[in-house]
Protein backbone atom coordinates (compact mmCIF):
# COMPACT_ATOMS: atom_id res chain seq x y z
CA UNK A 1 0.00 0.00 0.00
CA UNK A 2 1.58 3.65 -1.00
CA UNK A 3 1.39 6.47 0.69
CA UNK A 4 -1.71 7.87 -1.28
CA UNK A 5 -4.06 4.93 -0.07
CA UNK A 6 -3.25 5.44 3.27
CA UNK A 7 -4.39 9.31 2.96
CA UNK A 8 -7.24 8.40 1.46
CA UNK A 9 -8.63 5.98 4.67
CA UNK A 10 -9.27 9.32 5.78
CA UNK A 11 -11.53 11.34 3.42
CA UNK A 12 -14.53 12.80 4.89
CA UNK A 13 -17.68 10.30 4.40
CA UNK A 14 -19.77 13.17 2.84
CA UNK A 15 -17.65 13.85 0.11
CA UNK A 16 -17.99 9.87 -0.54
CA UNK A 17 -21.52 10.17 0.05
CA UNK A 18 -21.59 12.62 -2.81
CA UNK A 19 -19.84 10.31 -5.12
CA UNK A 20 -21.60 7.19 -4.40
CA UNK A 21 -23.87 7.71 -7.72
CA UNK A 22 -21.33 8.66 -9.87
CA UNK A 23 -19.15 5.92 -8.35
CA UNK A 24 -22.09 3.34 -9.48
CA UNK A 25 -22.13 4.79 -13.07
CA UNK A 26 -18.65 4.20 -13.36
CA UNK A 27 -18.44 8.02 -14.13
CA UNK A 28 -15.25 8.66 -11.40
CA UNK A 29 -11.72 8.91 -12.53
CA UNK A 30 -9.49 6.06 -11.94
CA UNK A 31 -7.80 7.70 -9.13
CA UNK A 32 -11.39 8.81 -7.23
CA UNK A 33 -12.47 5.80 -7.96
CA UNK A 34 -10.16 3.69 -6.00
CA UNK A 35 -10.27 5.84 -3.02
CA UNK A 36 -14.05 5.59 -3.03
CA UNK A 37 -13.61 1.96 -3.04
CA UNK A 38 -11.18 1.84 -0.31
CA UNK A 39 -13.31 4.16 1.93
CA UNK A 40 -16.66 1.37 1.43
CA UNK A 41 -14.33 -1.31 2.19
CA UNK A 42 -13.79 0.58 5.63
CA UNK A 43 -16.76 2.58 6.22
CA UNK A 44 -19.71 -0.03 7.26
CA UNK A 45 -22.14 3.35 7.24
CA UNK A 46 -21.12 4.44 3.38
CA UNK A 47 -21.07 1.08 2.66
CA UNK A 48 -24.45 0.17 3.54
CA UNK A 49 -25.76 3.70 1.82
CA UNK A 50 -24.01 2.09 -1.42
CA UNK A 51 -25.88 -1.33 -0.94
CA UNK A 52 -29.16 0.86 -0.41
CA UNK A 53 -28.41 2.59 -3.45
CA UNK A 54 -27.51 -0.18 -5.62
CA UNK A 55 -31.12 -2.07 -4.47
CA UNK A 56 -33.15 1.48 -5.17
CA UNK A 57 -31.71 1.66 -9.11
CA UNK A 58 -32.07 -2.15 -9.68
CA UNK A 59 -36.07 -1.56 -8.70
CA UNK A 60 -36.42 0.94 -10.66
CA UNK A 61 -34.72 -0.57 -13.53
CA UNK A 62 -37.12 -3.66 -12.71
CA UNK A 63 -40.10 -1.49 -12.93
CA UNK A 64 -39.21 0.49 -16.44
CA UNK A 65 -37.38 -2.77 -17.60
CA UNK A 66 -34.00 -1.54 -20.25
CA UNK A 67 -34.88 0.99 -23.02
CA UNK A 68 -33.23 0.19 -26.37
CA UNK A 69 -32.90 2.87 -28.70
CA UNK A 70 -34.02 2.11 -32.25
CA UNK A 71 -31.63 0.96 -34.54
CA UNK A 72 -32.61 3.58 -37.28
CA UNK A 73 -32.43 6.08 -34.34
CA UNK A 74 -28.89 7.52 -35.59
CA UNK A 75 -30.36 8.22 -39.20
CA UNK A 76 -33.33 9.64 -38.28
CA UNK A 77 -31.46 12.54 -35.74
CA UNK A 78 -29.54 12.94 -39.25
CA UNK A 79 -32.23 13.78 -41.09
CA UNK A 80 -33.88 15.67 -38.35
CA UNK A 81 -30.73 18.25 -38.23
CA UNK A 82 -30.73 18.12 -42.44
CA UNK A 83 -34.36 19.18 -42.58
CA UNK A 84 -33.44 21.96 -39.95
CA UNK A 85 -30.50 23.20 -41.53
CA UNK A 86 -31.84 23.30 -44.83
CA UNK A 87 -35.37 25.60 -43.40
CA UNK A 88 -33.10 27.93 -41.51
CA UNK A 89 -31.28 28.20 -45.22
CA UNK A 90 -34.45 28.90 -46.64
CA UNK A 91 -35.48 31.46 -44.27
CA UNK A 92 -32.52 33.25 -44.68
CA UNK A 93 -33.19 33.27 -48.38
CA UNK A 94 -36.29 34.53 -47.61
CA UNK A 95 -35.47 37.53 -45.12
CA UNK A 96 -32.62 38.55 -47.87
CA UNK A 97 -35.20 38.49 -50.80
CA UNK A 98 -37.41 40.61 -49.18
CA UNK A 99 -34.60 43.21 -47.89
CA UNK A 100 -33.50 43.23 -51.28
CA UNK A 101 -37.12 43.41 -52.91
CA UNK A 102 -37.70 46.49 -50.13
CA UNK A 103 -34.60 48.44 -50.74
CA UNK A 104 -35.26 48.01 -54.72
CA UNK A 105 -38.76 49.82 -53.88
CA UNK A 106 -37.04 52.82 -51.99
CA UNK A 107 -34.66 53.01 -54.69
CA UNK A 108 -37.53 53.45 -57.45
CA UNK A 109 -39.55 55.61 -55.23
CA UNK A 110 -36.66 57.83 -55.14
CA UNK A 111 -36.01 57.76 -58.41
CA UNK A 112 -39.79 58.53 -59.30
CA UNK A 113 -39.82 61.63 -57.07
CA UNK A 114 -36.55 63.43 -58.07
CA UNK A 115 -37.67 64.79 -61.48
CA UNK A 116 -40.73 66.36 -59.48
CA UNK A 117 -38.40 67.76 -56.42
CA UNK A 118 -37.28 70.47 -58.43
CA UNK A 119 -40.23 71.85 -59.72
CA UNK A 120 -41.81 71.85 -56.60
CA UNK A 121 -38.93 73.26 -54.73
CA UNK A 122 -39.25 75.99 -57.78
CA UNK A 123 -43.27 76.07 -56.91
CA UNK A 124 -43.03 76.60 -53.55
CA UNK A 125 -40.18 79.31 -53.54
CA UNK A 126 -42.28 81.18 -56.19
CA UNK A 127 -45.55 81.37 -54.04
CA UNK A 128 -43.27 82.43 -50.75
CA UNK A 129 -41.87 85.41 -53.36
CA UNK A 130 -45.52 85.80 -54.82
CA UNK A 131 -46.77 86.58 -51.20
CA UNK A 132 -44.33 88.44 -49.83
CA UNK A 133 -44.59 90.97 -52.53
CA UNK A 134 -48.47 91.03 -51.96
CA UNK A 135 -48.62 91.14 -48.38
CA UNK A 136 -47.35 94.95 -47.96
CA UNK A 137 -50.77 95.82 -50.59
CA UNK A 138 -53.00 94.08 -48.01
CA UNK A 139 -55.30 96.35 -46.61
CA UNK A 140 -55.10 96.87 -42.58
CA UNK A 141 -58.83 97.67 -40.81
CA UNK A 142 -58.48 98.64 -37.43
CA UNK A 143 -61.40 99.68 -35.10
CA UNK A 144 -60.58 102.47 -33.30
CA UNK A 145 -61.90 103.99 -30.09
CA UNK A 146 -61.13 108.34 -29.10
CA UNK A 147 -58.20 108.65 -27.53
CA UNK A 148 -56.81 105.27 -29.04
CA UNK A 149 -53.30 104.79 -30.42
CA UNK A 150 -53.02 103.24 -34.18
CA UNK A 151 -51.43 100.32 -33.97
CA UNK A 152 -50.39 99.54 -37.74
CA UNK A 153 -47.40 98.29 -39.26
CA UNK A 154 -46.57 101.51 -40.22
CA UNK A 155 -47.69 105.60 -39.64
CA UNK A 156 -46.38 108.62 -41.16
CA UNK A 157 -45.35 111.54 -39.31
CA UNK A 158 -47.58 114.78 -39.24
CA UNK A 159 -46.83 118.12 -39.24
CA UNK A 160 -49.00 119.88 -36.02
CA UNK A 161 -48.23 123.12 -36.70
CA UNK A 162 -45.59 126.03 -39.22
CA UNK A 163 -44.61 128.86 -37.99
CA UNK A 164 -44.92 132.20 -40.21
CA UNK A 165 -42.61 132.21 -43.34
CA UNK A 166 -42.59 134.29 -46.61
CA UNK A 167 -40.20 133.12 -49.49
CA UNK A 168 -39.45 134.82 -52.75
CA UNK A 169 -39.02 131.66 -54.55
CA UNK A 170 -42.53 130.01 -56.40
CA UNK A 171 -41.47 126.38 -54.59
CA UNK A 172 -38.49 125.04 -52.20
CA UNK A 173 -38.48 121.54 -51.93
CA UNK A 174 -36.86 120.51 -48.12
CA UNK A 175 -36.08 116.96 -47.13
CA UNK A 176 -36.37 116.84 -43.08
CA UNK A 177 -35.48 114.19 -40.71
CA UNK A 178 -37.38 113.89 -37.36
CA UNK A 179 -36.46 111.74 -34.38
CA UNK A 180 -38.73 109.84 -32.04
CA UNK A 181 -39.85 112.83 -30.45
CA UNK A 182 -41.16 114.37 -33.88
CA UNK A 183 -37.68 116.83 -32.90
CA UNK A 184 -36.08 118.19 -36.07
CA UNK A 185 -32.34 116.66 -36.32
CA UNK A 186 -31.74 117.08 -39.92
CA UNK A 187 -32.77 118.94 -42.94
CA UNK A 188 -31.44 119.04 -46.50
CA UNK A 189 -31.85 121.46 -48.66
CA UNK A 190 -31.57 122.58 -52.65
CA UNK A 191 -28.25 123.34 -53.10
CA UNK A 192 -29.25 126.35 -55.11
CA UNK A 193 -30.86 127.78 -51.80
CA UNK A 194 -29.03 131.09 -50.68
CA UNK A 195 -27.43 131.58 -47.16
CA UNK A 196 -30.70 133.99 -46.34
CA UNK A 197 -33.44 131.24 -47.51
CA UNK A 198 -31.20 128.46 -45.62
CA UNK A 199 -31.24 130.74 -42.41
CA UNK A 200 -35.30 131.51 -43.16
CA UNK A 201 -36.18 127.58 -43.46
CA UNK A 202 -34.24 126.59 -40.78
CA UNK A 203 -35.81 129.40 -38.04
CA UNK A 204 -38.98 128.25 -39.66
CA UNK A 205 -38.30 124.36 -38.81
CA UNK A 206 -36.97 125.24 -35.47
CA UNK A 207 -41.06 126.73 -34.45
CA UNK A 208 -42.54 124.11 -36.09
CA UNK A 209 -44.10 121.00 -34.37
CA UNK A 210 -44.19 117.26 -36.17
CA UNK A 211 -45.89 114.48 -34.73
CA UNK A 212 -43.37 111.00 -34.87
CA UNK A 213 -44.16 108.45 -37.00
CA UNK A 214 -45.19 105.11 -35.68
CA UNK A 215 -43.93 101.63 -35.91
CA UNK A 216 -46.29 99.17 -34.44
CA UNK A 217 -47.17 101.79 -32.30
CA UNK A 218 -44.06 102.52 -30.91
CA UNK A 219 -42.37 105.90 -32.21
CA UNK A 220 -39.45 105.69 -34.36
CA UNK A 221 -37.18 108.18 -36.20
CA UNK A 222 -38.49 109.34 -40.17
CA UNK A 223 -37.93 111.94 -42.88
CA UNK A 224 -40.59 114.37 -44.60
CA UNK A 225 -40.16 115.87 -47.53
CA UNK A 226 -41.80 119.63 -47.09
CA UNK A 227 -42.85 121.78 -49.97
CA UNK A 228 -43.09 125.31 -49.23
CA UNK A 229 -44.86 127.16 -51.80
CA UNK A 230 -45.81 130.96 -50.90
CA UNK A 231 -48.98 130.51 -49.22
CA UNK A 232 -48.86 127.10 -47.90
CA UNK A 233 -46.40 123.91 -46.95
CA UNK A 234 -47.54 120.24 -49.08
CA UNK A 235 -45.88 117.27 -47.18
CA UNK A 236 -44.74 113.92 -48.14
CA UNK A 237 -43.10 110.97 -46.38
Amino acid sequence: MNLRDVFSWSRPCGDVRASLSAYADDRLPTGERKTVAVHLRECRLCALRFDELQRTRGMVRSLHGAKTPPADLAARLKVMAVREAAGRRDAVRKESAIAFAWSGLQQRVRNSMQPLALPFAGGLVSAMVLFSMLLPTFPVVARTTPHDVPLGFYQEPTVVSVAPFGFANDEIIVEVTLDDQGQVIDCRLPDTASAEMRREIENTLLFSRFTPALAFGQPTTARLRLTFRRSHIDVKG
